[in-house]
């Protein structure tokens, strides 16, 4: 009954694409999300977070502002990294030519879009035994209006609505409810500094992803990505090196319209460092961040939590090789007890380019520690500030706390069009002494002496780029629970979902 749902819905997502006049996939096309696969990948030099690009595709966008647009003509990801500014053919379809429509002359134009997205997801045990009735099979809708005025080449203002809707949930989930409201809106200031590089500043209301974005992601996976409203400053020295700074409160969503406001009871800001092929042709980036929150859930106690985070990063890709390597430590203040926690993030992987269907053979690891003793004065959880958490799988079941996993994974892909991935995800505790969080709530089963062996994930994901502007895509985790985990209230889960994205 639900598979027969969810491929009605994909069949209305199809049709309700239908009706507008796409192309098909160009060879430069961007290819839809797979960085959630295991697939390696940067914002400096590679596609925004969630996209992987083609081996043929120019270089791609750079998420931060000032830095350099996507490929042009195509949508993006991230859509104020989008390249409109060349004028549509006059014979060209009504979609294109509202992507440039001249104000003043060429250089001042605005462009209109949009997206439409219907996903749905079938939880059976989301929080995999650690509440009652936790099985869910909701739809999500995302719609969203963007329009994006260029005012030559140093001055644009951004503005962008969104409709997130839920239907069908036994429980609400939060981020996926949001009537109409300002989703993103700022202004961007470039100083051009001629040799120097230049300088963007930007005030508003914007996503934010950083680096590779596990730990300051987007949230793909619900109607809702993060967002931020503050102030942001980019310095670029196009190939050399990028500064990052910023100052930043989260969105609070309030499931009424044109009622999100920044949270006041969280405080994000620091510095993002990121110099491409600077160490034996590795990418190199260097970060310190804050995240202040006056309410934090850990096993060791409830109460405010100042966490930093200082990290580093070398990543690299070749035409056969790639590999992304990180490492952060976090200090600071939760309860009163000192913070001392760190994490560790592996991706690499070998992709065969001559051999039929493409194959990659990749692998990712990794360790976030957890707390030996909650009732001494050092707290050893770690805690992201803005998780991808579908970078354990898109079924989200874990949190980055306490957290071990190793993923061996075999891509392949039929048709430069569609992608396929499977492997399995093994699964631990970092320690005994902490518990096992769930999902992004940090709420957690409670320490137990025996085994720290989690489970496994079994999965599937396949993705087809229909066109240029559509895409599908569909994933199956299952997750079987061990022995230990068991025996200690936990339960095994299964997910499903299926999605129909459509940019504009």
């Amino acid at each position: 009954m639900r598979m027969s749902r969810a491929l009605t819905l994909l069949a209305c997502g199809t049709a309700a694409a239908a009706m507008f006049p796409v192309q098909p996939a160009r060879a430069q096309s961007v290819p839809p999300e797979t960085a959630k696969t295991g697939e390696a990948g940067t914002l400096s030099t590679q596609a925004p977070p969630g996209i992987r690009p083609a081996k043929s595709q120019a270089r791609p966008a750079e998420a931060m502002p000032g830095g350099r647009p996507g490929p042009a003509d195509l949508p993006q990801n991230i859509r104020w990294t989008e390249d409109w500014s060349k004028k549509p053919d006059a014979d060209a379809p009504l979609l294109e030519k509202i992507k440039h429509l001249p104000i003043a002359g060429d250089d001042i134009y605005l462009t209109l879009g949009g997206e439409a997205r219907v996903y749905y997801t079938d939880w059976h045990h989301a929080r995999l035994g650690l509440s009652a009735n936790d099985s869910n099979n909701p739809v999500q809708t995302r719609l969203r209006l963007l329009a994006d005025l260029h005012v030559g080449p140093n001055l644009r203002a951004y503005l962008e609505l969104g409709d997130n809707r839920e239907y069908g949930e036994s429980f609400a989930t939060g981020p996926n409810r949001d009537k109409l409201d300002i989703y993103q809106a700022f202004v961007d200031v470039t100083v051009p500094l001629g040799d120097a590089g230049k300088i963007t500043l930007r005030p508003g209301r914007f996503e934010m992803p950083l680096g590779n974005g596990k730990l300051a992601g987007v949230r793909e996976g619900l109607n809702m990505r993060f967002t931020y409203q503050g102030v942001r400053a980019t310095y670029i020295l196009p190939g050399k090196v990028s500064v990052d700074v910023f100052a930043v409160k989260p969105i609070l969503i309030d499931p009424g319209t044109f009622d999100d406001g920044p949270n006041h009871a969280q405080d994000f800001h620091g510095v993002y460092i990121s110099a491409p092929n600077r160490i034996a042709g590795f990418g190199t980036d260097i970060y310190w961040y804050e995240m202040e929150r006056d309410r934090a859930t850990l096993a060791a106690g409830v109460g405010k939590d100042d966490r930093n985070n200082w990290g580093g990063r070398l990543w690299k890709r070749g035409p056969h090789w790639d590999l992304d390597l990180e490492g952060t430590h976090q200090s600071g203040r939760f309860i009163g007890k000192e913070i001392d926690a760190y994490g560790a993030m592996f991706e690499g992987g070998y992709t065969f380019g001559d051999a039929p269907m493409k194959p990659r053979l990749g692998l990712r690891a990794n360790y976030f520690s957890g707390d030996k003793d909650l009732a001494d004065n050092k707290v050893s959880t770690f805690v992201p500030a803005a998780a991808r958490l579908p970078l354990i799988s898109e079924a989200a079941f874990f949190s980055f706390s306490n957290l071990m996993d190793l993923y061996p994974s075999v891509t392949v892909k039929p048709t430069p069009a569609i992608t396929v991935m499977a492997g399995p995800d093994f699964l631990w505790r970092a320690s005994k002494g902490d518990g096992v969080y769930i999902g992004p709530s940090g709420s957690s089963f409670a320490p137990y002496d025996s085994s720290r062996r989690i489970g496994t994930d079994l999965n599937l994901e396949a993705s087809w780029q229909a066109t240029d502007r559509l895409a599908f895509r569909l994933w199956e985790t299952y997750f079987a629970a061990s022995d230990s985990f068991q025996d200690n209230g936990g339960k095994s889960g299964n997910y499903f979902g299926l999605m129909a994205n459509y940019k504009f």
